[in-house]
C-alpha cells in the first residue's frame, strides 16, 4: 500500500467537483465524508453532531483547521483522518450543514453499541464512502446502492473493481490506523473486473451525485466517458450505463470478464464474453450484471 500521507494530495486532485464553479453542496459532502462516523444525536466512531455544534457553533475557522489537521483528542477514540481533500469551501459547507441540522437538538443518546460498521442499519441508502478498500488503488470509492448491493470503484484507474452483496463495509481497521489500513467488506463478492472494459490511459474528472447515486466522469484521450450504477428493485442485478462523447469512429469491442452470472447489454452484439457496439450504439449503452 502507498504511504497514506501522500494520499491527500492525490485525492485533492482526483475528487474535485465536476463543475468547479458549482457551490459546494454541504449535505452531499457530509454524506460522502462524514456520515459513516458521525450521527446527529449519538456518538458513533466520532462525536455526535450535537457535540460538534457545542464545540464549533461560532468557530467555522477552528472547525476547518481541525478537519484539515486533526489529532487524537479522546482516550480510546480513533483519530480522524484528514479531510484536506474536501477543501476549505467544502468544509465550510459541511460546517453550515452540521449547524443547520443540529440546531435545537439537545438530547444525547447513548453511544452506539457497535460503532465501527460504516453502514449502521439506520443509514440512508445510497451511500458513497471514500475509504481504502482491498484489491483497489488508494483512490477507492465504496458505494452502497441499497441495503444489500455495493460496489468498489477505483478513481485512480477509472474503473469498477468488484460488486458484492450482503452488508456494506467495516471501517474499523481504516479508522483505527488513521487511514493506513483497509476497510473490510461485510458481504460476498459476486463480480470482479480485472481490467477496465474500455482500454486506455484515463484521467479522472470527478463525480456528480444525483438522487444519491454517483455518476463517474473520466476522459480517454479526447473522449469524455460517464458511468452510472443502479440496482434493480428485486436486488438481483446491477446496471451500469456508459456514455461516450464524442462516440468512437469505429466499432467498440469490449472483452467482458467470464462470470458465473449472466451479463447482458441493451444494445450491440454479445457473443460469449465479447460485446461489439457500432459507433452509434457506443454513444450510450447499459450493461446488466446478474448477481445471483
Amino acid at each position: 500500500m502507498q504511504n497514506p500521507r501522500l494520499i491527500p494530495s492525490l485525492l485533492l486532485a482526483g475528487f474535485l467537483p465536476a463543475n468547479a464553479q458549482t457551490p459546494p453542496d454541504g449535505p452531499t459532502l457530509f454524506t460522502q465524508n462524514c456520515a459513516a462516523c458521525h450521527l446527529l444525536d449519538q456518538a458513533l466512531v466520532g462525536p455526535s453532531l450535537v457535540e460538534i455544534r457545542k464545540l464549533y457553533q461560532s468557530k467555522p475557522d477552528t472547525f476547518i483547521k481541525w478537519c484539515i489537521a486533526p489529532s487524537k483528542k479522546r482516550l480510546g477514540a480513533i483519530e480522524m483522518p484528514s479531510m484536506v481533500h474536501v477543501g476549505e469551501p467544502g468544509l465550510r459547507a459541511i460546517h453550515a450543514h452540521i449547524m443547520a441540522i443540529s440546531k435545537g437538538v439537545i438530547a444525547q443518546k447513548p453511544i452506539v453499541s457497535d460503532p465501527f460498521i460504516a453502514s449502521p442499519t439506520h443509514t440512508v441508502r445510497p451511500l458513497v464512502q471514500r475509504i481504502f478498500m482491498p484489491n483497489a488503488g488508494p483512490a477507492a470509492i465504496a458505494v452502497a446502492l441499497d441495503d444489500t448491493t455495493s460496489f468498489c470503484w477505483d478513481a485512480g484507474e477509472c474503473r469498477l473493481r468488484y460488486v458484492w452483496t450482503g452488508g456494506f463495509i467495516d471501517g474499523y481497521p481504516y479508522w483505527k490506523n488513521n487511514g493506513s489500513s483497509q476497510a473490510k467488506i461485510t458481504g460476498t463478492v459476486r463480480y470482479t473486473e480485472p481490467l477496465a472494459l474500455i482500454p486506455g490511459q484515463p484521467k479522472f474528472h470527478g463525480y456528480q451525485i444525483q438522487n444519491g447515486l454517483p455518476t463517474f466522469r473520466y476522459a480517454l484521450g479526447t473522449q469524455e466517458i460517464t458511468e452510472t450504477f443502479t440496482a434493480t428493485a428485486d436486488k438481483s442485478t446491477i446496471t451500469r450505463t456508459f456514455s461516450i462523447s464524442p462516440p468512437p469512429i469505429a466499432p467498440l469491442v469490449l472483452k467482458l470478464p467470464m462470470s458465473k452470472f449472466k451479463i447482458t447489454c441493451d444494445t450491440g452484439t454479445l457473443t460469449q464474453n465479447q460485446l461489439t457496439l457500432t459507433p452509434e450504439q457506443a454513444a450510450r449503452f447499459t450493461l446488466t450484471h446478474r448477481l445471483q
